[in-house]
């Protein structure tokens, strides 16, 4: 059963000032270790399209939980990571793990996609 929908669209643009003001503040700010990791092995736009599909995912994914940033939950206990295919996968930590586990959450699938200027990711959680 699906128990919430979360969709965010952002401009790469965006994501490029701010890491051109902040640059590694802003990568610590909001990855994980693991991502850092994954980031590491980007350069140039590459980098930005990282950065910002990662945050894209990470709203979406608030949005599915229903509570945002802005309500304990931590850019942290959001991890975007890709698998030996490319494919992306959410890992909840903190505060996003107990409100999925009150939400009964125990699957999330997610999707990205990008253009030259934008990132776009949906993301959904179910109960199985």
């Amino acid at each position: 059963m699906i128990k919430g929908i979360g969709v965010d669209l952002i401009d790469k643009s965006r994501i490029n000032a701010v890491y051109s003001k902040h640059g590694s503040r802003f990568e610590n700010k909001i990855l994980s270790l693991e991502e850092l990791n994954e980031l590491s092995t980007k350069s140039g736009l590459k980098k930005i399209s990282y950065l910002s599909n990662n945050f894209a995912c990470k709203e979406a994914c608030s949005k599915v939980l229903g509570k945002g940033f802005s309500e304990g939950i931590k850019f942290k206990d959001i991890e975007v990571l890709r698998n030996d295919n490319g494919g992306p996968f959410i890992n909840l930590y903190g505060e996003a793990a107990v409100r999925a586990e009150n939400l009964k959450i125990n699957h999330i699938h997610v999707s990205i996609t990008d253009t030259k200027e934008s990132s776009v990711a949906f993301v959904i959680g179910e109960s199985i």
